[in-house]
């Protein structure tokens, strides 16, 4: 089941929305961010791979909006293999590079990529 495109959730950051410091972001490992409140944030996680900074929806495509990391335990990556992005919930594995399902219970669709950028050491939503 597909979801909705990152910048429709009714919670999503606006361009131009600092997220951190690029500093905050782990060398191995993700770095979860959320945005608004209640029982659907909007939830995202940021990637250092290759000297570049990613940024992806924490969501299952499984169950629609899950996050991949469930009560905020693990770090995204495959212990087994850091190329692969891992979801807690089903063990569904995404290619860190571009999101890309590789296996498991994922549909078929990857993960939604959200547009970020870096201005003076600060991590910002791009449009």
């Amino acid at each position: 089941m597909s979801l909705p495109p990152w910048n429709e959730h009714p919670q999503a950051p606006d361009p131009g929305t600092i997220i951190c410091f690029e500093s905050a972001i782990p060398k191995v490992g993700g770095l979860e961010f959320t945005f608004g409140s209640g029982n659907k944030p909007f939830r995202g996680f940021l990637l250092k791979k290759d000297g570049e900074i990613l940024a992806y929806l924490n969501a299952c495509t499984h169950f629609t909006g899950t996050p991949l990391n469930p009560n905020g335990i693990g770090n995204f990556l495959d212990p087994k293999d850091p190329s692969l992005i891992y979801c807690g919930v089903h063990g569904s594995r995404f290619l860190a590079a571009t999101g890309a399902c590789v296996s498991g219970e994922c549909d078929g669709e990857g993960l939604q990529p959200i547009p970020v950028k870096t201005e003076g050491g600060k991590v910002i939503i791009s449009s």
